[in-house]
């Protein structure tokens, strides 16, 4: 048992103290007169004990810096030999002790210290007056993996201060005081196509000032690895509840928003003879329409009550002051939104008569569906606004820490591989490897699933000399990769799943951990069409890092990337481009 020094001191038949006592009798008494010979006693005990001091620290740093170097042989040792690092939480200490003991990273402990201009991303203070006040943020883990951090938190004081415009009246028919409502249907299809779906849902509750209700917990296609909890809610990979988050956007779950709102004296009773189906799909639904926890009970219950605006590929979604306020469009700005929409979409515009409504209803079917970015999505005519709302999605949605600290350890162990051959890390903690996404499971575009050998090909010239690649893939069997293992040294997840526990956390964090550990390469290729592929370009725009240093394996499309192009015809999911993070700090397009 650890005591206390005053509990040791007087535990009993300990000895008294006999300095103590001569202190108490020191001061009862005058001092004693000492002669010369006793002061030149004393000081050479004080200098030997000075000696002893400075000894001893010498050999502690001389200790440190040889389990450093030590550390550092033996994960030489391991990158040098092709082996994969499993060496749990120690393992981690050795990255995190060699990332440390880098004088080129020369990265700054205090998170305060670090500018907010992010690579080419970023632009001088004197033109970000929004991100006064504000700081980069935080990831919780055992290891130092702050690099992987490209949003801010808090914001700035402007950010956090902000006013929409476009909250309108909050009073119901009858002049009193009442909440508005967003409910949503999830997008059916794989996780990145239901994360590009729910930042446009955010931004609208965001902007409109409604409290936007969670849908039930649901099964997401391809997020089947948790075998005892098959049902997922979005508050499992983003931290929905947050103080600061609330601020911004009011959340309520399905449960609440019926409980609240649901019965005889709510704004939306529930009929009587479906009051039990809705309860009990309330919390976690399936899709199957026969389930006795159906979706389509909530859905057709929230239908029934709603406004439902079809929004979907023909339109895009317009927000303008004047037109809100019902005032003509500028001729400028009017201008500006036909250029937006082009000759395909039809400009739906928010107004008070909008908002005049207590509840709409986004639905998700054939015919209503939003499949694009929110960047391409919707429009808001003054820039500085619409800056804060992609500065909204970047500083918010972003995966839990869990997920963050589990990648930034691997990208850790790559780079020190990395550095043992000669290659560098950027000034953003990026690079010192070369990474890949390859899809070749459900994708639907048959002509940029090629073969191992066309992407070595295709990409060989974008790489360097003994680099590492590291591969994101869908593919169980790593030996369709051979063709590049015959000229690269070529990692996978698995190679890691020891070294970082990968085996302790939530099975369908694996996609998410591939996308963060492929965003930070130095060179990176992914696959033509695909979100996870578009989702990885953009937070390497997030990190500063330039898109012509990202590539597609589909060689017709292998550049695609390296031109700012308008990708406004309705197909704007297939790829991402840089008006999502390109000088989203400041209040004016980037020229």
């Amino acid at each position: 048992m650890i005591r206390s020094r005053a509990a040791k001191s007087s535990r009993p038949g300990a000895p008294s103290s006999g300095g103590n006592q001569h202190y108490r009798s020191a001061r009862a008494v005058a001092p004693m007169k000492r002669s010369k010979g006793t002061y030149s006693r004393l000081n050479w005990k004080v200098l030997k004990m000075m000696i002893f001091l400075i000894g001893a620290v010498v050999m502690v740093v001389f200790y440190q810096r040889l389990h450093i170097a030590e550390d550092l042989t033996t994960a030489g040792s391991a990158s040098e030999s092709g082996s994969s690092i499993s060496s749990g939480n120690g393992g981690a200490q050795i990255v995190s002790n060699a990332k440390r003991s880098n004088a080129e990273r020369n990265f700054k402990s205090e998170r305060q210290g670090r500018s907010l201009a992010r690579g080419i991303s970023g632009l001088p203070l004197s033109e970000t007056p929004a991100l006064v006040g504000g700081s980069r943020g935080h990831i919780q883990c055992e290891v130092d993996v702050d690099e992987l951090v490209y949003w801010n938190d808090p914001q700035g004081t402007r950010d956090v201060n902000f006013q929409s415009p476009f909250t309108g009246k909050s009073h119901g028919g009858d002049g009193e005081e009442k909440t508005k409502y967003l409910t949503f249907e999830p997008d059916r299809g794989g996780w990145n196509n239901i994360r590009m779906n729910l930042e446009n849902v955010f931004i609208l509750a965001a902007a409109t000032g409604r409290t936007l209700v969670m849908p039930p917990a649901v099964p997401v296609y391809l997020l089947t690895h948790d075998k005892e909890e098959k049902h997922k809610g979005f508050a499992d990979f983003y931290n929905l509840y947050s103080d600061e988050f609330q601020h911004r956007v009011k959340i309520i779950s399905t449960e609440e928003f019926i409980t609240r709102e649901g019965g005889e004296d709510g704004q939306f009773p529930i009929l009587e003879s479906k009051r039990e189906e809705v309860l009990k799909s309330s919390i976690e639904c399936d899709k199957r329409a026969k389930s006795d926890i159906s979706c389509d009970h909530i859905w057709e219950y929230l239908e029934s009550k709603a406004f439902v605006p079809q929004f979907n590929g023909t339109t895009c979604l317009i927000f303008d002051e004047d037109s809100f306020e019902g005032q003509t469009v500028s001729s400028e700005n009017a201008e500006r939104v036909k250029s937006f929409c082009g000759e395909k979409r039809i400009p739906y515009y928010i107004t008070e008569a909008t908002q005049e409504e207590q509840l709409i209803h986004l639905k998700n079917a054939k015919g209503w569906r939003i499949m694009a970015h929110y960047y391409g999505y919707m429009y808001f005519t003054n820039t500085a606004i619409f800056n804060y709302y992609k500065r909204f999605v970047r500083d918010f949605m972003h995966y839990h820490d869990e997920i963050y600290c589990a990648a930034g350890k691997i990208i850790l162990a790559l780079q020190l591989e990395g550095e043992k051959l000669g290659f560098k890390i950027d000034e953003e903690g990026g690079g010192g490897f070369s990474s890949m996404h390859v899809r070749r499971g459900d994708l639907q575009y048959k002509a940029v699933k090629i073969s191992a050998e066309e992407w070595y090909d295709n990409l060989k010239d974008t790489w360097q000399d003994k680099e590492i690649i590291y591969i994101a893939t869908d593919e169980r069997n790593k030996t369709f990769f051979d063709p590049i293992k015959e000229h690269n040294n070529v990692k996978f997840l698995d190679d890691y799943w020891d070294y970082a526990d990968l085996g302790k956390l939530d099975g369908n964090y694996m996609g998410m951990i591939d996308t963060i550990i492929a965003s930070r390469g130095r060179s990176f290729a992914g696959t033509f069409r695909s979100t996870f592929t578009g989702y990885i370009n953009r937070m390497r725009g997030y990190h500063g890092m330039s898109m012509k240093d990202s590539y597609y394996g589909f060689l017709e499309k292998k550049k695609v990337t390296h031109e700012w192009l308008d990708y406004y015809d309705g197909t704007t999911f297939a790829l991402e481009w840089p008006d999502g993070w390109i000088g989203i700090d400041g209040d004016v397009e980037p020229s």
